[in-house]
């Protein structure tokens, strides 16, 4: 039985040995630098002014929808809406009165270089072609934007703009040193490739599959390696040497911080539905205390060119909150004012407002407590992920979460037992991150890189090994072949 082990240990090291120092090696990579994205404050610094002088005008024949939100802003020079329903989102010009369905190369042109322009002075946007998919827009959600407008800036990093081919809007943002750091960090790591992750199906068994066999290689070896710790008659507790040695103490001291890794990993996929959240729909629709009509926000903005808003508002967005129309006016440095009444004046939420939510949420749940959040707890925290504060926390009977946001009282995070449990089995075993005292740097830093070196070595002499012993045989096999003159007399 443990002369099978050894062998399976031996043959999926040789098959994964490469694959998990790369998943090492790339991990610190990743604690650096993220995969690039578009944040909430790039996109508002590259939106200009908001001019409502040449609003309203609204399509004659556009059929009055359910909204969830609507975000007001200019485009290429022009007011625009965005219409957030159900399932669909829609770009109205309120200059023209016109529906939006797409954009030309020209037209894609001037908004790029209105957001050069607003990026900095001087600054001048180059068109690339447009792309369907690439390395930095393979994931679905860019889906209903293809195809995407590519621009780069003349900036000196390297700036890549994505346009969207149907609303205009910038949905990536990359720069030449994120694109470099990504080919060895995110790219590796999630195997993402765009060979691979164009097809969902199966990058997501790939990881389950490599992950799973990543497992069972690591816990093989695990037992291997008590079994082969003991007192010897030499004072050794190792029967190994060089290479071996290292690779059997790393294996020990960090053979189980492996498994949690490759573990939580796996887990990062959710496979076969673990931990999918539900969808808190109507808690969210408790809280909005009605729908939003198309009439509501035509109404709302009747008087739009005489709007007093705040000085620098780049977008004007709104939603329903128990029942009223809001609005949030904001800045290009990302400072949002909140607005209500007929006349959208500055209305900051009240305790009393966002307690009565509270209770209108789950009313038939019990809260245990609720309050204001100034900075990150056990769920909601920042880390890796961009969080907003001061945030209104909610916490019932059932231990499920409600965060509110401080602005505007919208949902800003949830907490189920689903989640919960991929907070802990997930996010805190794979980043590390599951005290506030761990969270800070430099400590998180340290923390992380003794225990991934540690890892990395096991990892790297594995393969070591595994990479010497295939080169044996392939050396013995090439040995034992007959060469084709000998057969024939030479």
């Amino acid at each position: 039985m443990i002369r099978m082990l050894f062998l399976v240990h031996r043959y999926l090291g040789i098959a994964m040995g490469l694959l998990i120092s790369l998943w090492c090696l790339s991990g610190l990579v990743m604690m650096y630098v993220q995969y690039p994205s578009v944040s909430e404050e790039e996109r508002l610094a590259g939106l200009a002014e908001l001019d409502l002088g040449a609003c309203c005008r609204w399509p004659g024949d556009f059929s009055n929808i359910e909204l969830d939100s609507f975000r007001l802003e200019m485009l290429d020079g022009r007011p625009i809406i965005r219409l957030a329903a159900q399932g669909d989102d829609y770009t109205l010009d309120l200059q023209r009165g016109e529906y939006v369905d797409g954009f030309t190369e020209a037209q894609a042109a001037g908004i790029a270089a209105s957001i050069a322009e607003q990026l900095g002075d001087g600054l001048r946007a180059r068109y690339l072609g447009p792309v369907d998919r690439d390395q930095w827009t393979v994931a679905g959600g860019f889906s209903a934007h293809r195809p995407l407008h590519r621009f780069e800036l003349d900036d000196g990093r390297g700036t890549q703009i994505y346009l969207s081919s149907y609303s205009g809007e910038a949905v990536q943002m990359t720069t030449a040193s994120e694109r470099f750091w990504n080919w060895l960090g995110s790219v590796v790591h999630w195997l993402y490739p765009t060979v691979i992750r164009q097809n969902a199906y199966l990058w997501s068994q790939a990881i389950i599959w490599t992950s799973s066999v990543g497992l069972l290689l690591t816990a093989v070896g695990l037992y291997i390696g008590i079994r082969q710790f003991r007192c010897r008659r030499s004072g050794r507790h190792s029967a190994y040497r060089g290479v071996w040695l290292w690779h059997h103490y790393a294996g020990l001291i960090f053979g189980v911080l492996t498994l949690t890794w490759l573990f939580s990993g796996l887990l990062s996929v959710q496979p076969w539905g673990a931990f999918e959240s539900r969808s808190f729909a109507a808690e969210n629709a408790r809280l909005k205390g009605r729908t939003l009509a198309l009439a509501d926000v035509q109404l709302a903005l009747r008087d739009a060119s005489s709007m007093a808003l705040p000085r620098d508002t780049v977008q004007l967005e709104g939603a329903r909150f128990g029942g009223g129309l809001f609005a949030l006016a904001w800045t290009q440095d990302a400072r949002a004012t909140r607005l209500a009444g007929s006349e959208f004046a500055a209305a900051p939420l009240t305790d009393d407002e966002l307690a009565a939510a509270a209770a209108r949420l789950r009313p038939d749940a019990s809260i245990v407590e609720q309050g204001w959040l100034a900075r990150g707890d056990a769920y909601y925290y920042e880390h890796h992920d961009a969080r907003r504060f001061p945030v209104y926390r909610i916490r019932y009977g059932d231990d499920e979460r409600i965060y509110l946001d401080g602005t505007s009282g919208q949902l800003a995070y949830t907490v189920d037992d689903r989640r919960r449990s991929l907070r802990w089995l997930f996010l805190a075993l794979h980043r590390g991150d599951f005290a506030a005292v761990v969270r800070e740097r430099p400590v998180w830093d340290v923390m992380m890189w003794l225990a991934m070196s540690g890892v990395t070595v096991g990892a790297l002499t594995g393969t070591w090994l595994g990479a010497r012993r295939v080169v044996r045989a392939v050396r013995g096999l090439r040995a034992r072949r007959p060469s084709p003159w000998s057969r024939a007399g030479f």
